[in-house]
């Protein structure tokens, strides 16, 4: 009977390449275990031999099968030699099948990130972006400006966008570890892939991207997904801050309903920006040094110490100047957070009361809770609520401005 012995070993060839990760380290511990103790247990009896124990045999064996060559510990017998060959062989086979699949690996991960699919299993306190806009680029980097404990690996967005928009931004140095979910983002089932329960935040766009046929959505389209998505994520993840930018303000009582903490009027702030500039007076371009991550002042939300809480705003006021230097205090954010959470907790303490007449005044207080609302300027001695933020002008470390691509005229 004639062998092709080409024939049998490609096909050996092919049943080793389809080895997967943990069957390819499970054959590189076997083989240097069965060879490296047989090793040991020729050797050990011969004179002049330095293999004198199991542990002597697994040190020549790794090195053998590394192919290092220390040549501190060798075989000197015949069988034992050929035992030695076998192993190199083997060692440069399966260390070769090793790096193949730990760069498939890697590639793969690569491959669908391009693509857009993301390890939903692998996502953790992110942020979330549900919808596309012309100038996602700069739009990302000043989430990350404005967000210094978030890095682009952090950051997943949702959209239904062309593979030629998404290497764009991955092309940015700042922006390759991006994570794209390529499909419609009002869809409940794309948003269950972003993980929104564990995420930080998510951000709803008005996305005027044009459909399949090449038409751009109307304003009320727009609003309509952004509504959409906002009602799937009050389902899906409750305790999550959501922000969403609306067209039509009429329509900011549908997202208030499914719990938005945030609502962007960007058209609105268009036309108080134009009607104030119109006067000369001055505003808009201090709203822009306030806003801008390039300038040296920015307005933020600063937390308050337990300590604080319940004491009079112009106690709380020269406490924070007197720890924080350059900060200059000028309100508070009463009910920050997320809007269901915050009126379950507040409709937990309503029930605490005995009185009846009591309870009545709490749930109807409740129903009257706004939540992130800002207050400017409070009287000196009203009292700081539970849950508030202050709101605060501060000096930004000259490493943490950025050189703006647009300034204001």
């Amino acid at each position: 009977m004639k062998f092709d012995w080409i024939k049998i070993f490609r096909r050996y060839f092919q049943i080793f390449q389809s080895l997967s990760l943990p069957m390819v380290l499970v054959l590189f511990f076997v083989i240097w275990g069965f060879i490296s103790y047989f090793v040991y247990l020729i050797e050990f009896r011969i004179d002049g031999s330095n293999i004198k124990s199991f542990e002597d045999g697994l040190w020549w064996g790794v090195v053998t099968f590394l192919t290092v060559g220390y040549g501190d510990r060798f075989p000197i017998t015949t069988l034992g030699r050929l035992l030695g060959v076998v192993l190199m062989f083997s060692g440069v086979f399966v260390i070769s099948l090793l790096t193949a699949r730990i760069s498939s690996v890697f590639f793969e991960a690569a491959l669908k990130k391009r693509r857009g699919l993301v390890t939903t299993d692998l996502l953790k306190d992110h942020f979330v972006i549900c919808g596309w806009t012309d100038d996602m680029e700069q739009l990302i980097l000043h989430i990350l400006d404005f967000n210094k404990h978030l890095d682009s690996s952090q950051v997943v967005v949702i959209a239904n966008v062309d593979i030629a928009s998404r290497e764009s931004i991955l092309a940015h140095p700042r922006l390759h570890d991006i994570g794209f979910i390529v499909g419609e983002y009002y869809t409940e089932a794309q948003l269950w892939r972003a993980a929104p329960a564990k995420a930080r935040k998510v951000l709803i766009l008005a996305d005027r991207t044009p459909g399949p046929s090449g038409q751009i959505p109307t304003p009320v389209e727009i609003d309509a997904r952004t509504i959409m998505t906002a009602m799937s994520l009050s389902s899906i993840s409750r305790g999550t801050m959501v922000a969403a930018e609306i067209l039509d303000p009429k329509m900011a009582q549908y997202l208030k309903i499914a719990g938005v903490s945030e609502i962007i009027y960007s058209r609105e702030y268009s036309r108080l920006l134009i009607g104030n500039a119109s006067g000369g007076t001055g505003v808009v371009n201090i709203l822009y040094d306030l806003l801008d991550p390039s300038t040296p002042s920015k307005i933020s939300t600063i937390p308050l110490s337990s300590e604080l809480t319940g004491k009079p705003y112009i106690e709380v006021k020269q406490q924070m100047e007197k720890n924080t230097p350059h900060l200059l205090v000028v309100g508070i954010l009463e009910n920050y957070g997320n809007q269901q959470l915050i009126k379950e907790n507040a409709l937990r303490r309503a029930q605490q009361t005995p009185d009846i007449h009591q309870l009545v005044n709490n749930l109807q207080a409740i129903r009257e809770i706004k939540c992130n609302s800002p207050l400017f300027n409070p009287d000196s001695n009203y009292i700081i609520s539970e849950g508030s933020l202050i709101i605060g002008i501060e000096n930004r470390p000259k490493g943490d401005r950025h050189v703006a691509e647009l300034s204001p005229v």
